[in-house]
């Protein structure tokens, strides 16, 4: 960078710090932080972006920008730490590296490395970081197969690391996530073993052991996360059911569109249906359930993700489902699907994400 340049982007920064300082505002945060990104000043435009979340936790912009900063951040540090494994590698270099990808989403690679990592040196803190990166493949697939490597991963780093509670907090985390409350009792033992009167740890075992008492076994536990696609934090906190007195309009809409002979909305054990009657939409309901219920748990065995569109064609028509992580939309049309049957479908999700669940 040119001496001018420099000069007029100092300059730039000083406004910035000077408007920051009038006006203590989301804004003024982000324009600063922004200033010293461009300057070049990573660790400066992190600092002020935390800073601003400090007083502004919920402003949209300022999130984007501290989000930005910390990528630019982490890629600078993953560069570092990468040409430090090829001139000087070294446990720490290793850990941090993992930690980093992790911590930035990018498990598979994770994963890759710590797995090298262990075929390279056998170090014990390979097999933790090697769990850890196959638990958060589970966490964000929910496949019952990542579950179980997972777990067998979580055993080898406990025999490896006796005296870490790490292995420990992490098997403890995952049963917790999916349920099994056997296998958190036996991880809350241990922790407390070596961490003992611990009153977090304490308190937290009593429940969990209220918990285990009949709890599912590790692989029902993990079939059940697999089959809903929702992990035990994730249920819904209010499990009543709701009206669907906002989601009966748009349903009543999508029927009267040309070439349409049902619209359903399935939530739970519960759902609503325009067209069909009696026996034909109850069947029709609980096909629609069923499909979405095969497609997902299809799409987390092959690893392609969260089902977004299903799509079913024949003599009786086309039948169009859009499932969502709390309900399911449907339209039954006697030829295609047109755009404007897709909208209603859209519709009726986005008005239903308002509603905590619908009548019978």
């Amino acid at each position: 960078m040119s001496f001018l340049k420099r000069l007029l982007s100092h300059g730039r920064v000083r406004s910035a710090e000077k408007r920051l300082s009038e006006d203590p505002s989301s804004k003024s945060y982000a324009e600063l932080a922004q200033e010293h990104a461009v300057h070049g000043e990573i660790g400066d435009a992190l600092r002020v972006a935390e800073e601003g979340l400090k007083l502004h936790p919920q402003d949209g912009e300022l999130k984007r920008v501290h989000e930005r900063v910390r990528q630019v951040s982490l890629e600078g540090r993953m560069r570092e730490l990468t040409q430090q494994l090829k001139t000087a590698p070294r446990p720490a270099v290793w850990s941090e590296l993992c930690e980093i990808l992790v911590d930035s989403g990018r498990v598979a690679r994770a994963e890759d490395l710590a797995i090298e990592w262990y075929q390279t040196t056998k170090h014990a803190e390979a097999s933790y970081w090697r769990a850890r990166a196959r638990a958060e493949r589970f966490f964000a697939d929910k496949r019952r197969d990542d579950g179980r490597l997972a777990f067998e991963l979580i055993s080898s780093a406990e025999e490896m690391l006796p005296s870490d509670p790490r292995p420990h907090r992490l098997r403890l985390q995952l049963a917790s996530r999916c349920g099994a409350w056997i296998e958190a009792r036996r991880a809350l033992a241990r922790l407390l073993e070596l961490q003992p009167g611990d009153p977090a740890l304490e308190a937290r075992f009593r429940t969990v052991a209220t918990l285990a008492e009949k709890a599912r076994t590790v692989d029902q536990a993990l079939r059940e996360v697999e089959k809903t696609g929702r992990l035990v934090d994730e249920e819904p906190s209010d499990a009543r059911p709701a009206t669907g007195g906002d989601v009966r309009p748009l349903l009543q809409n999508l029927a009267r569109e040309s070439g349409v002979r049902g619209v359903f909305y399935v939530r739970g054990a519960t759902a609503l249906v325009q067209g069909p009657k009696g026996p034909t939409a109850d069947r029709m309901a609980r096909g629609v359930r069923e499909v979405v219920g095969s497609c997902r748990t299809a799409a987390r065995r092959l690893g392609l993700g969260q089902a977004i569109e299903v799509s079913l064609e024949g003599e009786f028509g086309t039948l169009q489902i859009r499932p969502d992580e709390v309900a399911s939309a449907a339209v039954w049309c006697a030829g295609e699907v047109g755009r404007n049957h897709e909208a209603g479908l859209r519709d009726i999700l986005a008005r239903s994400g308002t509603e905590s669940e619908v009548d019978a």
